[in-house]
């Protein structure tokens, strides 16, 4: 598996982007079917290679069996911290099955509030084998700031679809591989990407530590950077 890892990097990596900005819109760290702990926190870095720095920082709660709750304050730096936006997420999730969920979440830019936005979410897991499962997502994310924009025009509404094979080793390894392709309605030869992002966590009790690296292919106009993520997740 490394090696196919390895050579999905090498292949892709000249015609890599950043992930689409709709990805991030969820109060956590990404795709996840597994259930928030009773009560969670966690932080992270992400960073194209350059003096733009993502900060995520996140606070999690589970109600009961069946919802979870969520914020996640986004601080983006630009230039060595010479400008700052922030943005904040508010998010419930119900779990109608153990592995599967519907999730809502409502995206306020604190910087720029007319780029806020609104996100629906449906996923949902299945173990194929006792070390293999494929998660499966669809998204919906609703004004301004989740569709793409040219000049004085607008998408209508964003889609995105993921799937993630996961193998697990243990309780202690998992190591996934995202793909998520997202476009606007009314947009959609402007804004359309599709990402490849593998990643491998490791966890330690409580304590989820995961790497991402964000490798996008298509629509080179888009964007031209490739990312890398760190995010620490733990019970609390």
């Amino acid at each position: 598996m490394k090696r196919i890892l390895c050579l999905l990097i090498a292949i892709l990596a000249t015609s890599s982007f950043a992930l689409d900005h709709f990805w991030d819109m969820r109060y956590n760290f990404g795709p996840e079917s597994r259930p928030s702990p009773k009560i969670g926190g966690g932080i992270g870095i992400r960073s194209p290679f350059n003096s733009n720095v993502l900060f995520p920082i996140n606070f999690t709660t589970r109600l009961n069996k069946e919802f979870d709750v969520g914020a996640k304050l986004d601080i983006n730096t630009y230039n060595k911290l010479d400008e700052i936006h922030t943005a904040l997420d508010l998010g419930v999730r119900y779990r109608y099955r153990p592995s599967s969920f519907i999730a809502f979440d409502g995206y306020l830019n604190l910087s720029e509030t007319s780029q806020s936005a609104l996100a629906f979410t449906i996923g949902t897991q299945q173990f194929i084998a006792k070390c293999f499962a494929n998660y499966y997502e669809l998204r919906a994310g609703f004004l301004e700031g989740a569709v793409g924009k040219k000049g004085d025009q607008s998408g209508y509404v964003k889609f995105s679809s993921s799937m993630i094979p996961t193998l697990v080793f243990g309780q202690v390894l998992r190591m996934f591989l995202e793909v998520t392709a997202s476009g606007s309605i009314g947009l959609l030869k402007d804004d359309f990407m599709v990402n490849i992002i593998p990643k491998i966590e490791l966890t330690f009790g409580g304590t989820h530590v995961r790497i991402d690296f964000d490798v996008g292919v298509m629509q080179e106009k888009n964007n031209d950077r490739k990312t890398i993520a760190l995010y620490v997740m733990t019970a609390l």
